[in-house]
């Protein structure tokens, strides 16, 4: 069995990753990018045992991405200063700017899925998804190249 689904109930990917470990699932984490609109894309491999449930692709916004929505573009030593202030803050998480695509490998991951509901984050979160979404009205497209990939690469 193989189903592909776009999963859009996720608002807190770290929580999201966490429940799936709490679940019994071992999640690795795969490549990662930032991608030019300050997004961020990753893929996950998620296992049962020894045995591959799914992959799973992720496009996010993380804390850093508050630093580009507040013009400090303009001068590389204002951009550096404020990434590094958000590092050094403690504040850390990322907000899906689109559904999760699961590739998945068996109907266990997927009752997993049906249950799952969250909340953002941060209490800004649904104004940054929004703000990020029309900045880039092509954001849809950027994760089914990478799912694209997986599915051919078996």
């Amino acid at each position: 069995m193989v189903k592909v689904v776009e999963y859009d109930k996720v608002r807190d990917l770290e929580g999201f990753l966490r429940k799936l470990a709490e679940s019994g699932y071992l999640v690795e984490y795969g490549p990662h990018a930032v991608l030019e609109d300050h997004s961020e894309i990753s893929t996950f491999k998620v296992y049962v045992g020894n045995e591959l449930a799914a992959y799973i692709v992720a496009h996010y916004i993380t804390q850093y991405y508050r630093a580009f929505l507040e013009n400090y573009e303009d001068s590389d030593e204002a951009l550096l200063d404020k990434l590094l202030e958000i590092k050094y803050s403690g504040e850390r998480w990322s907000i899906p700017v689109n559904p999760l695509y699961v590739i998945a490998f068996n109907e266990c991951l997927l009752r997993v899925l049906e249950g799952y509901r969250d909340e953002y984050p941060v209490v800004d979160g649904n104004r940054l998804v929004e703000e990020y979404r029309s900045r880039n009205p092509n954001y849809r497209s950027i994760p089914r190249v990478i799912v694209a990939r997986i599915i051919d690469s078996w």
